[in-house]
């Protein structure tokens, strides 16, 4: 057997190899670049419903007491000024307390190569109303 035809029937099992390769390394690269991409915005909207949640309740007064209706524009007003679409946003009064839940959408980088174009991500952040001495 002369050293062209083995080169030959290698080939071939080398370009297999790349292909594995590349469909390996970009899938590694689609966890790390869009995986991170959606622990910012998970972080980002945690921050964000935990804030205004916060900015809710510290409408409260022990004198004028705990309207519900200026806690939740409280709460909106902060989720709009953060860039936060109202859309996005979801208010609960209670009696004491306010839970506010902020859905992200993010666009992707390398797993719109598998059909996967936007990513949501969604964190609710919770206040409760504490009057002190």
């Amino acid at each position: 057997m002369n050293g062209r035809s083995r080169h030959g029937r290698d080939g071939g099992a080398i370009s297999v190899v790349m292909m594995f390769l590349v469909v390996i390394t970009l899938g590694g690269a689609g966890l790390i670049v869009d995986g991170g991409r959606a622990m910012v915005a998970r972080r980002h909207a945690s921050n964000t419903a935990e804030a205004a949640a916060r900015a809710a309740v510290a409408t409260a007064t022990p004198v004028g007491g705990f309207d519900t209706g200026r806690a939740r524009a409280a709460a909106l007003e902060y989720v709009s000024r953060a860039g936060v679409a109202s859309s996005d946003v979801q208010v609960l009064v209670g009696i004491d307390s306010v839970s506010v839940t902020v859905t992200e959408h993010r666009a992707t980088v390398f797993l719109i190569l598998g059909g996967q174009e936007t990513m949501t991500v969604s964190a609710t952040g919770t206040a409760r109303i504490v009057y002190s001495d």
